[in-house]
């Protein structure tokens, strides 16, 4: 049976850029790369923690995505869309930390009930990427409520 997601594979059109945003701005590191040129086909894998993303390059034009929808939370809103949603110690430093490097956020932090805090930007193919702060308590619900 299924023990674990093994990597998340992201379509791009522009390989090498995203491979630069993936490694320079977040972080993550070159584990693999896979090379059919007959195909028209590239990969690059970029793992950081135990977290693996195949950046896939395709010859041909790559369709658009989504993009998604906005649920709307008093003055703001939550974009949902697919997406990747990175745990992270402390939100707001990372935000800082992010935007040193220009990256621009769709959704500054924000508080949910129960103490997890999101935010979320889009990387250079347009997939959203959420940050997710857990709260550090004793219960573990999984259900949270937008203050």
């Amino acid at each position: 049976m299924i023990k674990t997601i093994d990597h998340l594979g992201i379509l791009t059109d522009d390989l090498q850029g995203s491979v630069k945003f993936y490694t320079d701005v977040l972080g993550f590191s070159v584990s693999a790369k896979i090379e059919m040129e007959e195909a028209g086909f590239s990969a690059i894998f970029i793992e950081k923690n135990g977290s693996k993303i195949e950046l896939m390059g395709y010859k041909d034009t790559i369709p658009k995505r989504s993009e998604g929808i906005d649920v709307k939370m008093g003055g703001s809103s939550i974009p949902l869309n697919d997406h990747i949603t990175f745990s992270v110690d402390d939100i707001e430093a990372t935000v800082a930390e992010l935007q040193e490097k220009g990256v621009e956020f769709c959704m500054e932090p924000a508080q949910l009930e129960g103490g997890l805090k999101l935010a979320s930007f889009k990387d250079p193919n347009g997939v959203l990427i959420e940050l997710v702060e857990h709260p550090k308590q004793k219960n573990k619900s999984t259900e949270y409520i937008i203050v």
